[in-house]
């Protein structure tokens, strides 16, 4: 028998008290013991910096918004990346791009097919590979990792939707549904054994609530990135006015459609 339990079987078959749930609950134990193997998958934070730009540079890592078959980025990205290999966005445009409003293309997206509509947006090329390239240098790529190991080490929080590449046939975003069904639904069903309660919560419009400033303070500590504010040697300020030029000057909210701006959630989130 396969362990392909669902999260709803789990709570119909939560042990009774007494002998016979201390049997059921061992049988059930039993089969989570045999999952199957998990699929060939690399997390973002097991990657080395090379491999982190190759995978954020993927059309389907830039774009996770389901469109039409012929929207094609691989040509635009490849060409964009070649015209800012070993250069600074900085030195070679006219004018910031928070001074301009609309530099992304933004578009609705229906959630549930009634009222939760959520904004995303197609970044623009050139903000967002110079992006990648300055969260993949090599120095503050491992910065990033070295913080994020820290938070990873508390016990009882896990974070499963980190952004994964498929090492296998599969594509990346199966990848990570996958490790999502492992780490979610087959985690609560063993919960499900000890605990009767599960308590679901969500943050409200959570892309655009975050404030851009908390992503240096959670990479750096508060103190030392309010101290050191204006200093673009430290990553947390230069991610944080990307996604200012993103967003219009803004300092609420990020654009929501990539894996590279899901990381950038996952980072800041890692605060609270």
């Amino acid at each position: 028998m396969e362990s392909m339990l669902t999260l709803s079987t789990a709570r119909a078959c939560h042990p009774p008290p007494g002998e016979g749930g201390e049997r059921m609950a061992a049988e059930i134990r039993t089969l989570l013991a045999k999952k199957p193997a998990r699929p060939k998958q690399q997390s973002l934070l097991d990657m080395t910096s090379t491999q982190a730009r190759a995978f954020l540079l993927k059309p389907e890592s830039y774009s996770r918004i389901e469109l039409p078959t012929y929207f094609q980025f691989a040509t635009l990205l490849r060409r964009v990346a070649k015209t800012l290999e070993g250069q600074r966005l900085l030195d070679l445009q006219q004018g910031s791009p928070r001074k301009h409003e609309g530099v992304n293309y933004a578009m609705l997206d229906n959630k549930d097919g009634r009222y939760a509509w959520r904004p995303l947006q197609l970044v623009h090329p050139a903000l967002y590979i110079s992006l990648v390239s300055q969260i993949t240098n090599a120095a503050n790529w491992k910065t990033i990792r070295k913080r994020l190991a820290e938070f990873a080490a508390i016990d009882n929080i896990k974070c499963l939707s980190i952004p994964a590449r498929s090492l296998s046939k599969q594509r990346d975003k199966a990848a990570q549904i996958t490790q999502w069904w492992q780490g979610i639904e087959q985690g609560s069903i063993e919960l499900a054994l000890d605990y009767q309660f599960l308590l679901l919560a969500d943050i409200t419009d959570c892309y655009a609530a975050i404030y851009t400033h908390s992503i240096a303070w959670a990479i750096h500590d508060r103190d030392v990135a309010k101290t050191k504010r204006n200093d673009k040697s430290l990553i947390g300020n230069v991610i944080d006015d990307c996604m200012q030029d993103m967003r219009h000057g803004q300092t609420n909210g990020i654009p929501q459609g990539s894996v590279l701006l899901i990381f950038a959630f996952i980072i800041e989130r890692s605060t609270v």
